[in-house]
């Protein structure tokens, strides 16, 4: 159940009347009379009068004012969603859902004490969840609860929106491992926020998707997020299925570690080649349209570097500059990672599997590692075939 249901034109509207919060307030308490729903804290009411106006604001900028926000999306033994977006895909014209954590965060470091919690700057007590395994929680459990979308997945998908904060003041969410239905935007990413919503929805009204939210769900526990139905579903939103998705993470990475005070090598392994190379390629490309000098060094050519912001070498460039005899570098691989690593601001390497083995025989990711030990730089390893599940 959510508590209104409104376009991004109306929720604009209503914002600028100063009636937004009144009215989810008067929803809330008639639900709350119900009992169907508990009281939101004083936070949480202060963000929906920051939160969803910024969303509402950058889908009326995306041209999609007439997409529905349906706000406070409530789902039995998991926390709300702050709002569920819907809409036609502009492709197919089903049905579309977007599921977003809206955060207003602006600072955001790991907990050194405990993996996979997070701290937020100016805010005491208990650390927090990645806000993208929250979003993908939820959708676990909305397929579960929802048999419209049981048989339809791929209409659904999730993200978190820290609207307030720069990259380089959350790294550490933007660096951390998720699965195919978390994406993280911030301010600095608005412009691929919106590109991301107009390939899932389409400037068509929100009303002419069937309202099938508003039936009663069926409890998450009876096979929700820990069961075997949501574990199945889990599985199905693989990176194969969602190589979008699997490009943002690449560049969520690439981001975070461009914006960090400390050089990161970042090693991408898990895919084929092929499909390794294609990726590195969509995502310099998607870098360069952003405003970041970016490079992809694949199969023959040129051995010298160019020394630029972010420098993709993939695994067949590496093989043929370390056998050539114009590279200088062919009698020792690590003199050739050495040096593209201090070619680029970010270097990153893409390599076929895991233990990757380059033309001699040695194995590619620990001589990358040394490498970048020597340098003293910290080496990021991203696995696409298990980080990203």
């Amino acid at each position: 159940m959510y508590l209104i249901r409104l376009s991004a034109d109306a929720l604009h509207a209503l914002h600028l009347d100063g009636g937004l919060v009144p009215a989810l307030e008067a929803a809330e308490e008639a639900k709350v009379a119900q009992g169907r729903r508990n009281r939101s804290s004083k936070g949480e009411k202060e963000a929906w009068g920051t939160s969803l106006p910024a969303m509402a604001r950058d889908l009326r900028d995306a041209g999609l004012g007439a997409v529905d926000m349906m706000v406070e999306y409530a789902l039995p033994d998991v926390p709300a969603a702050d709002v569920v977006l819907a809409g036609l895909h502009p492709a197919t014209r089903a049905p579309s859902y977007v599921v977003a954590e809206l955060k207003r965060w602006r600072r955001v470091t790991a907990d050194p004490d405990c993996a996979g919690r997070f701290r937020v700057a100016k805010q005491i007590g208990k650390t927090k969840r990645h806000p993208a395994e929250q979003t993908a929680a939820f959708c676990r459990a909305l397929i579960t609860a929802q048999p419209a979308l049981a048989e339809h997945e791929d209409r659904l998908t999730s993200l978190a929106y820290l609207h307030n904060a720069a990259d380089g003041d959350v790294a550490d969410l933007l660096r951390y491992p998720r699965t195919a239905l978390s994406r993280v935007f911030t301010r600095d990413s608005r412009g691929a926020l919106i590109r991301f919503l107009r390939q899932r929805l389409a400037p068509a009204p929100g009303r002419l998707v069937p309202d099938f939210f508003t039936e009663d769900p069926v409890p998450a526990r009876l096979g929700g997020p820990d069961g075997p139905a949501a574990r199945r579903h889990e599985a199905d939103f693989r990176l194969a299925s969602d190589p979008g998705a699997a490009r943002r993470y690449v560049l969520d990475a690439v981001r975070a570690a461009y914006t960090a005070q400390e050089k990161t090598v970042l090693v991408l392994t898990g895919l084929p080649a092929d499909r390794g190379e294609q990726l590195a390629a969509e995502a310099a490309d998607a870098l360069r349209r952003a405003g970041y000098p970016a490079r992809l060094l694949s199969g023959p050519g040129p051995a010298a570097l160019p020394a630029c912001d972010v420098l993709f070498c993939a695994e067949s460039w590496l093989r043929h500059a370390h056998s050539s005899p114009a590279s200088g570098a062919g009698a020792d691989p690590g003199d050739l990672l050495t040096t593209m690593i201090r070619a680029a601001r970010v270097p990153v390497f893409v390599l076929a599997a895991a233990r990757a083995e380059p033309a001699d025989g040695a194995d590619a990711g620990p001589l990358v590692r040394r490498a970048a030990d020597a340098l003293c730089l910290p080496c990021n390893h991203i696995r696409l075939d298990r980080d990203f599940r």
